[in-house]
């Protein structure tokens, strides 16, 4: 269990961390949110003394943390960061086995923790685990960031806005990678976002700050029922209210992701095959020169149909259905689940292609705010 007394942290005379107490379960997905410059990574640094406190105490399984050597603190710690951080001049697998040679593992049981950890994130030992991570996708890159955490099997692994820089649909893939390894693992995670859908989406447990202050401590279906103040309720914006209030007009515009990858028809196959592979992705949204949305373009379908040099304008696909950025939301969900389609693309009303909507962004607290005590 990780216990916070009456923590506070000073620069000068300003007061970042004020007198903060909570408790994070083991086992437990814990999630600090709140506004920019609030003092939740402040708070996760403190726990791995990258940040000294100036006053209260932390405990780690009772024991204070500032009565454990600081480097011996930190290997059994994991740390993922939004930069990734791995070194360029190591490959994968050392990358990864970076704490465990520090704790004097022998090769062998480096390279069975190495196979063990890539085959949980299906990544295939023989093909990544000499590669540099110049070699690497920005997902991929991040992955092994995860798996560098848990390569000295800590029990708890702090991360800090760890998917901010990734595209919608990586970003989606990893929270969910994330989300399944903490279960199985049974590791207690503190995670730092200022997204609330994504706190919703990963948290068992949500720690709203402001100011330095705890404000609120809950379930993400008690924080969206029950905001504990104004500040609260307004970072959460318009959906909380309505979803509070039972309402379910909440249009497309206001959940879509906004960052679509888009390419002209103009494209041609290779130039879109290396797009999604950097991306990590299988599907690109296609439109002319104003920006109109024309169909999609599939690696399934430029495998099929597509021919080196040519333009994807012969192979586009329209089956991806679409909605308007003020269909509302409750419509969309009954689209995703009748047709089956992975995500829909949001149109405005000049027929640009402005947004996207995936099913793994759709978290069961969303559709709560949607359609209130009927959610399941």
């Amino acid at each position: 269990m990780i216990e916070y007394r009456n923590v506070c942290k000073n620069y000068g005379d300003r007061k970042i961390v004020k007198d903060l107490s909570f408790t994070v379960e083991d086992g437990q997905f814990a999630v600090l949110i709140g506004p920019s410059g609030c003092g939740k990574t402040t708070t996760l640094k403190m726990l791995n003394r990258l940040i000294q406190s100036d006053g209260g105490e932390i405990l780690l399984d009772g024991k204070n943390i500032n009565d454990i050597n600081a480097e011996e603190l930190r290997t059994h710690i994991g740390y993922v960061i939004q930069q990734i951080g791995l070194f360029p001049n190591m490959t994968v697998e050392q990358n990864i086995t970076v704490v465990p040679r520090l704790l004097k593992w022998d090769k062998e049981r480096c390279n069975k923790r190495v196979r063990e950890l890539l085959a949980l994130v299906d990544m295939d030992y023989d093909t990544y685990a000499k590669k540099y991570p110049n070699e690497l996708s920005g997902g991929q890159q991040q992955r092994v960031g995860v798996l560098r955490a848990l390569a000295a099997e800590p029990p708890v692994i702090l991360m800090d806005e760890p998917f901010g820089a990734l595209d919608p649909i990586t970003r989606d893939a990893l929270q969910d990678e994330v989300k399944n390894l903490q279960k199985r693992l049974h590791k207690t995670i503190i995670f730092v976002t200022h997204d609330m859908n994504e706190a919703i989406k990963m948290a068992d447990v949500i720690l709203f700050m402001s100011d330095g202050e705890l404000l609120q401590k809950a379930s993400p279906e008690e924080m969206l029922r029950a905001p504990a103040n104004d500040t609260v309720r307004e970072f959460m914006g318009k959906h909380v209210s309505q979803g509070v209030a039972g309402q379910d007009n909440i249009p497309c515009g206001e959940i879509m992701r906004k960052n679509v990858a888009k390419v002209s028809d103009t494209w041609r196959t290779l130039e879109c095959v290396q797009l999604m592979s950097s991306r990590e992705i299988d599907s690109l949204v296609v439109v002319d020169d104003s920006d109109r949305y024309l169909g999609v373009v599939t690696i399934e379908g430029i495998k099929a149909r597509g021919k080196a040099g040519a333009s994807v304008r012969n192979i586009l696909e329209t089956t991806v259905p679409t909605v308007r950025t003020d269909t509302l939301a409750k419509e969309a969900f009954a689209t995703l689940d009748s047709t089956k389609a992975r995500y829909l693309v949001v149109l405005d009303k000049d027929d640009r292609a402005v947004g996207i909507i995936t099913r793994t962004s759709m978290s069961k607290a969303l559709a709560y705010m949607v359609w209130g005590g009927d959610a399941v």
